[in-house]
């Protein structure tokens, strides 16, 4: 009777920590969104002010309706595609763990063509210090659906072996 308890408690302890997915980020309706892009871009983030190459773009090609993205747990990307038909766009990550205030926000810069579409994979024009994708390997596996199909197989197989193996002593 103790074999089944206890391996009806490694089945309950494995289907719940595989099983357990970090909720996605709502989006965030800020007040006063209908402001000119620059004002609520530098209201929002206010490191861009400090940052040259940003701001460089936004002299020269002004900022059109930009958005946010989600990139994994730690970082999301904003997107600023030009106000003019100046041909390129800017894509930029920034780590949510840090302040709003923090100059290590921003951590990787990306000026992309007009027309291209950003992965976090292509040649940074500013390289961030902190390399999110290898941090951002192990921030996405904690919720990738197929991650834990494959962690709940594991477990179930390794419970009919353990299983197994108690029978064949009992």
């Amino acid at each position: 009777m103790k074999s089944i308890a206890l391996v009806f408690l490694i089945v309950l302890v494995t289907a719940m920590v595989p099983g357990t997915v970090y909720a996605a980020e709502p989006p965030t309706i800020y007040p006063g969104m209908g402001g000119a892009p620059v004002e609520v871009l530098t209201n929002l983030h206010p490191t861009v002010k400090g940052n040259t190459i940003i701001m460089e773009f936004i002299q020269e090609c002004g900022v059109g309706n930009w958005h946010e993205g989600q990139i994994n747990a730690d970082f999301k990307s904003v997107h600023l595609p030009p106000a003019n038909s100046c041909g390129k766009q800017l894509v930029f990550s920034i780590r949510k763990s840090a302040g709003r205030d923090d100059p290590t926000q921003i951590t990787t810069i990306w000026i992309i063509g007009a027309n291209e579409t950003w992965s976090d994979s292509m040649d940074p024009v500013y390289p961030s210090v902190i390399d999110f994708r290898a941090r951002g390997l192990l921030a996405g596996i904690r919720s990738d659906p197929v991650f834990v199909v494959v962690c709940t197989v594991i477990a179930l197989g390794l419970l009919a072996i353990l299983f197994r193996m108690m029978r064949r002593k009992g």
